[in-house]
């Protein structure tokens, strides 16, 4: 997802992200970076015991790979 974002976004600043969870009434999480929301993601999955730091890494950069051939293949038609 980030690496799509980015890609849309190009070099304009990065939007502030923000999510919200029913289960947390009133809490925001806010970020200006992809990297830093990618990071927090990937280290809650850590952190809850749903996967292991290598599966992390390897899902994370995988996903910029995916993210980087569909923004190239999809966005770049669209123009």
């Amino acid at each position: 997802m980030a690496e799509v974002l980015r890609a849309e976004i190009g070099d304009a600043p990065t939007p502030v992200l923000t999510t919200t969870s029913s289960t947390a009434p009133g809490v925001a999480r806010r970020w200006t970076s992809l990297d830093d929301f990618t990071r927090e993601v990937a280290e809650a999955r850590i952190c809850d015991g749903v996967h292991f730091r290598t599966s992390t890494e390897v899902g994370t950069a995988m996903g910029r790979r995916v993210g980087s051939l569909a923004a190239a293949k999809y966005l770049r038609s669209s123009e």
